[in-house]
């Protein structure tokens, strides 16, 4: 067979194989078509039969709508522009059709469109990688330059811009999210939209996800909505209004429960104005919002900057339903558990719709809460501004409740009241003992050393309560990651509705001596507060704050302002406490000590130290028996702190010196563990005080330590009453001066297995015998000796000796040895030499030396070595002429 013939048919197969995959290959990938007319891009949609890719080739104008039917999957591509001629929809995409654009833009020519109607008409699924939309110009009620509509319509923003669009009336918006279809932007703009009222109805945004007909979505990724003005600023969440609600969705009852909802995931939303509420988002009614990420910046609204949120309870719409009923109607719900909320700002922006005309405006410069269900988990609320309360959050009234986790209020400022919190007659808050908050370095007034009386209350003011039975302050002096907060008055308040300054001096001369105020509970009278927590509690508080609100301003409330209520954390607000006393003793004697030293307040659970098994330094178990309480309980704390171990907790610090007489009271100290968020009476906390040296650590029980030029011996005593308060007293004396000394053994000749020597203090036995041997490298260390007892005129005189020595000599084993004592040099150091000493010779004759006869075998051994050499040599010779002739 020929080679030619062989290739026959793999050549016949690799042809049908080409033939096919270009046949199926072209039907699987787009067709591309070109198209330089309107009526072109609409003839070719119309030809095609799978995904086809229009590239325009020119630029256009637009007179009669480009309609995508179902079934078609369109791609229109090219930079070019298409000029809009018409007054009616640009686009029309059927549900079940598909349009992506890239690169196209479509000019407005400030052309609108008819009557709830669109620019792109969107029931199927529109995605825009690039290209522009602008110029549009409508006054068309219930208009979306882009209308999103139906439960299978979908809109992805990739990339690109809608931008510099106008539009007068009420119920429109740029990009229209309606009857259950859904957004998503990952990329692009929404940008400089204008959208003003048309009489007295605004109801408009940049962008709208409506409860109507259906439940909407929108998922923010990326991208920007920046530069619009509304009546909600950037984004609406849920109903424009109550009234249209119910006009339009309770005539069908699959539609009474639909929702708005956003989930907002990354990207900016910045620099939107709201003439009502929410400069960035506006959550109304039906709406619901979840934040997991991105920015909400530089907005401004009278009613939350940054986010508005309104469930309508308070209006005149709700009419007689009862709270419960209209609750499911309008499931006003915001959850924020990440993102930055900054630099928004709560003022009048201009025409002001379906508002109280007597509630004040320039409120919640971050955000404006007024529902029941907001939830802030995690977020960073700074920078902020309002014009009359609440420059972070605000709280509008009663019912409305804001939920709090682990937040740190600091660095705000407030002209008149609260720096971090003001509270109106009708306000309430609580702080939870864990998870709660940090309240710390707010201020009120110019804060200039804390004179300035025409202010109170730097980082708490609240206003006295019009319903004390309901409103109420609740303050734990626990903070964050358990650290303690000291509140202590400053300065007072009038008697005005809202409350201002009434002159009083501020915090430290309020109430003199000053007066920590602990865990405040139930306050219903006017209070101004001023927070003290330690540098190491602020740094605790900033590493486990979840929420941080600071930088942010207002007359009231610098950080946080409400008429509602906000609670901080879950756990209980009511618990069982005890107090802690700790005094300062220093000898009577000692003139020469530190003038302040820095006290630390640790806490462990009982059923921690009745783990702790006390023991030696070779690790066996100490004989505690007549040991007091007080001894037991420090020697376990000792030998817990020293183990490095995380069971117990430091929660405060404090500077003990004469101006407080060295004297602090830790008031209010939890007393039990929780568990659960309930108390666990079985096993109660057990604090303990530890006083820290000049080199910054903490000094342990029967301890020396240096406290400036002195060394002090600190000894630590605790007194604990039925009812579980504590009385801890710290004595300080001055150590006397002590020595240590050093003993190692060497031996000269032989060793023994081990010696015995023994400590003398003024001739007298001191201690125990101690061994030594190779397991301790002969050596030991006789430490903490006296240089000098009290009273005595003379030094002591030290010796180590070696026992059952005698004379210079020991015998050990039957071996004996000469024994020499090493001086006691300057560090410490002497040496116990053991030279074994020589066994005396017995006198013994000297044996007689048998002589061996000569004989000749010596003389054959050297004839038949030399003989065998011989041998050996010829042996060789023979081998090698062999190989040679082989």
């Amino acid at each position: 067979m020929s080679i030619r013939k062989s290739l026959t048919p793999i050549l016949v197969t690799l042809v049908t194989l080409i033939s096919a995959f270009i046949m199926f290959g072209l039907e699987a990938n787009a067709a591309t078509v070109n198209a330089s007319s309107t009526a072109e891009i609409q003839q070719a949609i119309n030809n095609a039969t799978g995904a086809t890719e229009i590239v325009l080739t020119r630029d256009m104008d637009l007179s009669t709508p480009i309609n995508v039917p179902a079934g078609k999957d369109i791609t229109l591509k090219g930079a070019v522009t298409i000029t809009k001629k018409n007054t009616g929809i640009a686009v029309k995409i059927a549900e079940g059709g598909s349009l992506t654009w890239q690169d196209v833009k479509l000019d407005g020519n400030q052309l609108g469109t008819n009557y709830s109607s669109a620019i792109i008409d969107n029931a199927g699924k529109l995605t825009m990688n690039s290209g522009e939309i602008k110029n549009v110009k409508t006054d068309s009620g219930f208009v979306g330059i882009v209308k999103v509509r139906g439960t299978n319509a979908s809109f992805t923003m990739n990339g690109g811009s809608i931008h510099n669009n106008k539009m007068s009336n009420q119920f429109i918006a740029v990009v229209k999210v309606t009857e259950g279809a859904s957004f998503t932007m990952n990329g692009g703009d929404i940008s400089n939209n204008t959208l003003t009222p048309d009489g007295s109805s605004g109801n408009n945004a940049a962008v709208t996800v409506e409860g109507i007909k259906g439940s909407s979505t929108m998922v923010m990724n990326g991208g920007t909505i920046t530069g619009n003005s509304a009546d909600f600023g950037g984004v609406l969440v849920g109903s424009f209004s109550t009234a249209s609600t119910r006009d339009l969705n309770w005539s069908n009852s699959a539609y009474i429960f639909s929702t708005g909802k956003m989930t907002m995931n990354g990207g900016t939303i910045s620099n939107n104005t709201a003439n009502s509420l929410g400069g960035g988002i506006a959550v109304n009614g039906a709406g619901q919002l979840t934040m997991e990420g991105g920015t909400i910046s530089g907005n401004k609204a009278p009613f939350g900057g940054g986010i508005g949120i309104n469930d309508y309870l308070l209006s005149n719409d709700r009419g007689s339903y009862p709270e419960s009923t209209w609750r499911r109607f309008f499931p006003t719900k915001v959850t924020i558990n990440n993102g930055t909320i900054t630099g928004n700002h709560a003022v009048l922006t201009g025409h002001k719709v379906n508002n109280d005309p007597y509630a004040e405006n320039g409120v919640g410069g971050g955000i404006y809460v007024a529902s029941q269900e907001v939830t802030i988990n995690g977020a960073n609320i700074t920078n902020n501004t309002a014009g009359k309360q609440g420059g972070g959050v605000y709280v509008a009234a009663v019912p409305y409740r804001l939920q709090m986790g682990k937040t740190m209020v600091t660095g705000n400022t407030a002209t008149k009241l609260g720096g971090g919190m003001w509270l109106c007659p009708t306000g309430s808050a609580k702080t939870a003992i864990t998870n709660g908050a940090s309240f710390f370095d707010n201020t009120a007034g110019t804060g200039a050393n804390n004179n300035d009386t025409t202010a109170a209350g730097d980082d708490v003011a609240s206003i006295s309560k019009n319903d004390p039975a309901t409103q109420t302050l609740i303050l734990s002096n626990n903070g964050l990651d358990n650290w303690l907060v000291h509140w202590y008055e400053d300065g007072k308040i009038d008697n005005s509705y809202l409350g201002a300054s009434n002159g009083s001096d501020r915090y430290p001369n309020t109430v003199n001596p000053p007066v920590d105020r602990g865990t405040l509970n139930g306050i219903t009278d006017n209070i101004s507060l001023k927070s003290i927590m330690s540098d190491q509690g602020k740094a605790a508080a900033r590493t486990s704050a979840k929420v941080v609100v600071t930088g942010n301003k207002a007359p009231r409330g610098g950080g946080i302002g409400s008429n509602g209520e906000v609670d901080f954390g879950t756990s209980p607000i009511n618990y069982d406490k005890i107090k802690l006393e700790v005094t300062k003793k220093w000898e009577t004697d000692n003139n020469d000590h530190v003038t302040s030293v820095t006290v630390g307040l640790f806490r462990v659970t009982k059923s921690v130290i009745d783990g702790v098994v006390l023991k030696d330094a070779n690790g066996n178990p100490i004989d505690t028996t007549g040991w007091t309480a007080s001894q037991l309980s420090e020697a376990k704390i000792k030998q817990l702190m020293e183990s490095g171990s995380t069971d117990y907790q430091q929660i405060d610090q404090v500077v003990l010196n004469d101006a407080n007489n060295w004297k602090h009271s830790f008031v209010d100290l939890i007393k039990f563990n929780m568990v659960n968020d309930a108390q666990d009476t079985n096993n109660p906390f057990i604090y303990v005080v530890r006083e820290m040296d000049s080199n910054g650590n903490w000094v342990q029980n029967e301890s020396k330590a240096n406290f400036g030029t002195q060394t002090i011996k600190v000894a630590y005593e605790i007194v604990t009453e039925a009812t579980g308060d504590s009385k801890q007293t710290i004595s300080n004396n001055v150590a006397p001066e002590e020595m240590t000394i050093e003993v190692k053994k060497d031996w000269v000749g032989k060793k023994a297995s081990e010696v015995k020597v023994q400590l003398y203090k003024n001739g007298a036995p001191l201690g125990t015998v101690v061994t030594l041997n190779a397991a301790n490298n002969w050596t030991t260390r006789f430490e903490n000796l006296l240089v000098k007892d009290a009273g005595a005129a003379n030094n002591n005189e030290y010796k180590v000796l070696e026992v059952g020595e005698s004379n210079g000599e020991i015998t050990i084993n039957g071996s004996t040895y000469k024994v020499t004592y090493g001086e006691i040099d300057q560090d410490g150091k002497t040496v116990i030499t053991n030279a074994e000493k020589p066994k005396p010779n017995p006198k013994n004759p000297p044996k007689k030396v048998k002589r061996t006869p000569k004989t000749g075998d010596a003389n054959h051994v050297v004839f038949f070595t030399i003989l065998g050499i011989g041998a050996l040599v010829s042996l060789g010779f023979v081998y090698g002429v062999k190989r040679k002739y082989m």
